[in-house]
């Protein structure tokens, strides 16, 4: 275009991770609020600030009152968020006036929307809609969506759209998500986030001499390193133990552990470098699927969407600011439980995994962890024989309330969704026992969703009385 200035500044665009927060969040249009053109079931309040689905999951099609320009940020904030659906919020950007869908605005914006010419939108992860969290999103010039949570970017979410063109937000408030609020980008404030330069103590990291040292050190007793099945802008070193993204680029980055982790064998992560000038979380997880089977095409850009693929997959997202020379270990018990530890400090359990089948840690270094090193692992094969011999204690009697117990721990017949509840159902036909009634019974509503464990598709549900 050619626009020089501050005209120039103020369009342009977050598409490479060069590009400030800061610069993204402060703008000088007014802030956003709905348009009065929205589904049947929405209703407007806070001087059309804030929208509301009051009854039914659909029908809950809502724009914003003006275009949005491309590069500025959409900021949405979930006021209430019900579980007696299944399902997200849908976002997106349409390029026609919400004037010209009077009386005609379907129940769905996916697929109903999105089917039709000048629509594009996407459902977002439906363990992303908490209450009071804000989701942001924005168009680059080149079409992509890019988008996060609570200024933690996520990277692209969706392409394609037309930027020649005015635009308008589009939300469906559908599901789980009943209330959400615009919020005004020039409140928040991104200052600090993901900072490396952060004058938090690194524990014992360095010696006397000022060498990088690890206080793990004399635990590892198993060389390790990453597989050479990778993502397309990752690098190897130093005989496959050192994973570098390459320069300028914040996706397809994956690596994966070269074998599978042994039960109570414990992995050091070291991180070895940092770009404060990238934003996001590095992504971490569990699967069964053998790199070998892979190849960087078939690794999605979004790593969420690892979860549509038909191999078990777990993915967590690790929001921890770290430091050069952190180091972090991850370890998965005999129950299945996966715990992580940071610089020897603390060990607290993350999630549940399935332990009956070879698991492969792995990485998408997205944010300001540019290279990541593989130290090795501690494996004692006689404590791993005198644990499988334990016998499990029954869980304390008392209800957490949906958070996992005052230690942040789950206990081994809790519900993996809900945290709260005890495990009193088996799922047909894999039979895996993980969840309450009532959450596995949600689950089997939605014909897409499946097992937690094996992601084998839920055919019935049944009580177990013990």
């Amino acid at each position: 275009m050619g626009a020089e200035g501050s005209s120039n500044q103020k369009h342009r665009t977050a598409s490479s991770c060069d590009d400030k927060m800061t610069a993204r969040v402060k703008n000088n249009y007014d802030p956003l609020r709905f348009h009065q053109i929205h589904g049947d079931n929405v209703k407007l309040l806070k001087s059309a600030s804030a929208a509301c689905r009051y009854e039914g999951f659909c029908k809950g099609i809502a724009f914003s009152n003006r275009p949005v320009m491309v590069g500025e940020l959409v900021c949405i904030k979930f006021l209430e968020i019900s579980t007696n659906w299944s399902g997200a919020l849908r976002i997106g950007f349409t390029a026609n006036d919400p004037m010209s869908m009077k009386s005609k605005l379907p129940r769905y914006a996916c697929p109903d929307l999105t089917n039709m010419p000048g629509y594009w939108a996407k459902a977002i992860a439906e363990r992303m809609a908490k209450k009071d969290s804000i989701l942001y999103y924005y168009v680059d010039q080149n079409g992509d969506v890019h988008y996060g949570i609570d200024l933690d970017e996520h990277g692209v979410f969706f392409g394609g759209v037309n930027t020649s063109c005015r635009l308008w937000a589009v939300l469906d408030i559908y599901g789980n998500t009943v209330a959400v609020e615009f919020v005004d980008p020039n409140s928040l404030n991104p200052e600090g986030i993901n900072d490396s330069s952060r004058n938090n103590e690194n524990v014992s990291l360095i010696n006397e001499a000022g060498q990088q040292s690890s206080p793990l050190k004399d635990e590892i007793n198993q060389v390790l390193s990453f597989h050479s099945i990778h993502g397309r802008n990752v690098s190897l070193r130093t005989h496959g133990t050192t994973a570098l993204r390459k320069h300028d680029c914040n996706i397809h980055a994956y690596v994966f552990t070269q074998c599978p982790l042994r039960l109570l064998e414990r992995v050091f992560i070291k991180i070895g470098r940092i770009n404060p000038k990238c934003y996001g979380n590095l992504f971490y997880g569990i699967t069964s699927c053998d790199p070998q089977t892979l190849n960087h095409h078939v690794l999605p850009e979004n790593t969420d969407d690892l979860l549509d693929r038909p191999e078990y997959w777990i993915v967590r997202t690790d929001a921890n600011v770290y430091e050069v020379g952190d180091v972090i270990a991850y370890s998965i018990n005999n129950d299945g439980e996966v715990t992580v530890m940071r610089n020897g400090e603390y060990n607290t359990a993350i999630f549940h995994v399935d332990p009956t089948q070879p698991l492969w840690l792995f990485f998408n270094m997205i944010g300001p962890i540019s290279e990541i090193n593989l130290l090795g692992s501690y494996f004692n094969d006689n404590y791993n024989r005198l644990e499988s011999m334990k016998v499990a204690l029954p869980p304390k009697s008392e209800k957490s309330g949906g958070v996992p117990g005052a230690s942040g721990q789950q206990t081994l017949n809790e519900c993996v969704i809900c945290f709260g509840e005890q495990i009193d159902c088996a799922i047909y036909r894999c039979g895996h026992m993980c969840m309450c009634y009532s959450c596995a019974s949600k689950l089997k509503i939605n014909a897409r969703e499946k097992c937690p464990i094996c992601r084998e598709i839920i055919e019935d549900v049944i009580r177990i009385y013990r």
